[in-house]
């Protein structure tokens, strides 16, 4: 934890001036499953157990109940539930409201138990960085050394896709001396220099599946899941639609091409893996329910929004033949309507009810449809509108849903890729609905576009809280200013 720990003493003594100590109390994250640093930095074998658990510590995170997901997917109202669990009622209210950064909160958890984790996950990964460089014998240096890149790059992506700013660090500690924070473009540019050190590594390696259990049908390597995710946290990482055009969409392209060939599946064991959010909880029946704003897109006859004074909406009917293969019909209300009927759905998401009736099965994290929805993306981008639209109807839009190809007309093809998003895969990674979403200026108005630095952390550090939402922040880069509504 050596790293984490020197940026947040500098940070306290340069700029705050109050002691290590009364710093360290709430941002020092100990990770008691694994040996400390004095033991890390001597011992070969300590080091490659903790490189062997770093994955399934960023996807635990990312994917766990008390994080941001499952509120993140009903303030994009691509799922919706009126339960106050998580935040999710709170964040999700019309009309939207800051979000609560108070250390007091109930919900601060939702962001403040995920920024640590990620950042242990981040300690973790430069101690290993370290020790490879310093030429720990290892059993497979390239291994070791690129999982350690690999927790590098998540950590610090993933911190940069939810929070305004990041602290970055890695083998050779703090990147910046005087203790201050990235904001959250230069903490991705950080993030994806990393993944491509590791990108680099991957050639001839293979991930143990103790350290990764990939699913038995999967075709696609790991080198190809690493550059699927540099797309994704590329496109993802936007504030809103203007900064699209800042997307390098030729790199997003060269990480397409080398991306997963087939949906990257990793096998949940219901012990050491499993996905609470979003496959369990926002999919369950009497939890989550999947809004009709998504219903809307496949039957415009549904209204996408929950009419006033209504209970139960007659079943949709849909070209898309997705409606009656991944998604199942409700004929009634379980959501408190004091909370607003705006919650209200008739439908769920069934296309998991194979992993919440079975759990130890494999589940899909990275879907082949995903990478080549941000390849159309950028090549609609560089205006070549034929190839895009020949990339969506090659795809899930047509085999899965049996539509109509889409017209190579670039708006038609935008429309087309925003579909796919919230139809076929919204229920893969951690809040992709949300980014797609704040992407496109969709996002309902007051919505955040991004969390703070949590209550927690600012009491530690000292620094003044501050939070968004609401009129909360720089209207259009802190909160939405538009909406699908």
């Amino acid at each position: 934890m050596k790293y984490l720990r020197n940026l947040l003493m500098i940070s306290a003594v340069l700029l705050f001036a109050v002691s290590c100590e009364d710093f360290s109390l709430d941002l020092e994250v100990p990770n008691y499953e694994h040996p400390n640093d004095d033991i890390l930095t001597s011992d070969p074998v300590a080091l490659t157990a903790t490189a062997g658990g770093l994955l399934n510590n960023w996807y635990m995170t990312v994917h766990d109940y008390t994080g941001p997901c499952m509120m993140m997917q009903t303030m994009a109202d691509v799922s919706t539930c009126s339960w106050g669990n998580v935040g999710m009622n709170d964040m999700s209210s019309e009309p939207r409201k800051a979000w609560n950064n108070l250390p007091s909160y109930g919900y601060q958890a939702s962001t403040n138990t995920y920024f640590n984790a990620l950042y242990s996950v981040l300690s973790d990964a430069n101690t290993i960085v370290a020790a490879a460089e310093k030429g720990t014998e290892f059993d497979d240096p390239e291994l070791v050394k690129m999982m350690g890149k690999v927790g590098q790059a998540f950590s610090i992506g993933y911190l940069a896709l939810v929070f305004d700013r990041v602290w970055l660090s890695d083998e050779n500690g703090p990147i910046n001396e005087d203790g201050t924070s990235a904001d959250y473009k230069e903490a991705m540019a950080f993030a994806l220099q990393k993944l491509d050190e590791a990108i680099a590594l991957a050639d001839g390696v293979t991930v143990p599946t103790t350290w990764l259990p990939i699913g038995a049908a999967n075709t696609s390597t790991f080198k190809q899941f690493l550059n699927s995710m540099g797309a994704r946290m590329m496109v993802s990482n936007v504030r809103n639609s203007a900064q699209k055009s800042d997307i390098d969409w030729d790199k997003v392209i060269a990480y397409t091409d080398n991306g997963v060939t087939s949906d990257y599946t990793i096998f949940m064991d219901d012990v050491v893996w499993y996905d609470l959010a979003p496959k369990t909880y926002l999919v369950y029946p009497g939890w989550g329910r999947t809004d009709l704003y998504v219903i809307n897109m496949m039957d415009p006859n549904t209204p996408a929004y929950w009419p006033e004074g209504e209970t139960v909406l007659p079943e949709s009917t849909s070209a898309d033949a997705r409606l009656a293969s991944d998604y199942g019909y409700l004929s009634s209300q379980n959501f408190n309507p004091t909370r607003g009927t705006y919650h209200y759905s008739s439908y769920r998401y069934k296309a998991l009810d194979y992993y919440i009736s079975e759990w130890v099965t494999d589940v899909v994290e990275f879907s082949a449809s995903e990478n080549e929805m941000y390849m159309a993306e950028a090549y609609l981008h560089k205006n070549n509108v034929a190839m895009a639209a020949e990339i969506v109807n090659a795809g899930t839009r047509v085999t899965r849903g049996g539509l109509e190809p889409v017209a190579a007309d670039a708006s038609a093809v935008a429309d087309a890729i925003h579909y796919e998003r919230c139809v076929e895969f919204a229920y893969t990674g951690m809040a992709l609905s949300f980014f797609e979403m704040r992407k496109e200026d969709l996002l309902q108005k007051g919505t955040p576009l991004h969390f703070p630095v949590p209550g927690k952390a600012l009491e530690a550090i000292p620094e003044e809280n501050y939070t968004y939402g609401g009129t909360s922040g720089v209207a259009g880069e802190d909160y939405s200013t538009g909406g699908w509504r």
